[in-house]
C-alpha cells in the first residue's frame, strides 16, 4: 500500500512547524528562571558550587603542643544572579592539634542557627558555662549551648545543633598547613 500525503496531514505538519518552535523557544527562559545562573541553552551545565578564592595558611611552628590553635578566615565566593554574579564571603574557622598530631579544621559557624562558636581549652569554664561537662578542649557555642567534641570529628555531644559543624580540606606541604576549600552545605 502506498503513503500518500492527503492535505490534512500536510496541513497539520505545516501547523506544527511554529507550535514545535515556540516550545523550543520557551525551553530556555524557563530553564534560567528555574537556575538563574545557567547559560542560554547549556542544560548540561554542573551545579553552582563556591569556590575558594586563595588557600589559608599556617607555618607548623605556630603548633608545637597539642590543643594549640589558630583562628582564620577563608574567603569564598558563591556565584548569584547580580551584576557582579558572584558574593564574596568571609567563613571564620579554626585550627585546632590534636594530640595524635593530626588537626581539627572547621568552620565556625554552629550548625544550628548560625552563631560563631568558641574554642575553649578547660572543661570546667564548659561545665560552668555550657551546662556540660566534657572531657577535654571542646567547640562550644555561647548562643544555644551547643557542644562539639572535636577529638571525634566534631560530634555533637550537647546542645541542639543538628551535625557537626562543617570541615575544611587541608594539607601538610612544605613545614605549612594549607587550607584550601570548605565541605559543602550550609548552616542547618
Amino acid at each position: 500500500m502506498m503513503n500518500l500525503i492527503t492535505r490534512r496531514n500536510l496541513l497539520k505538519a505545516i501547523l506544527s512547524i511554529p507550535i514545535l518552535g515556540t516550545l523550543a523557544m520557551a525551553v530556555s527562559p524557563f530553564m534560567r528562571f528555574l537556575k538563574p545562573t545557567i547559560k542560554p541553552f547549556n542544560y548540561m551545565q554542573g551545579p553552582d558550587l563556591p569556590e575558594s578564592l586563595e588557600p589559608v595558611m599556617f607555618d607548623l611552628s605556630l603548633f608545637p603542643n597539642a590543643f594549640d590553635f589558630q583562628s582564620f578566615n577563608f574567603i569564598q565566593a558563591n556565584k548569584e544572579f547580580t551584576a557582579l554574579g558572584r558574593q564574596i564571603n568571609k567563613i571564620p574557622g579554626f585550627v585546632v592539634k590534636l594530640p595524635n598530631g593530626d588537626f581539627a579544621v572547621y568552620s565556625r559557624i554552629c550548625p544550628h542557627l548560625g552563631c560563631v562558636f568558641n574554642f575553649v581549652k578547660d572543661p570546667e569554664e564548659v561545665a560552668k558555662g555550657y551546662n556540660f561537662k566534657p572531657d577535654g578542649p571542646v567547640f562550644a557555642c555561647p548562643c544555644h549551648l551547643s557542644v562539639f567534641d572535636i577529638q571525634h570529628d566534631g560530634k555533637v555531644v550537647s546542645g541542639p545543633a543538628p551535625r557537626p559543624p562543617r570541615k575544611f580540606y587541608y594539607k601538610v606541604e612544605n613545614n605549612k598547613l594549607v587550607i584550601s576549600d570548605l565541605e559543602s552545605g550550609g548552616v542547618a
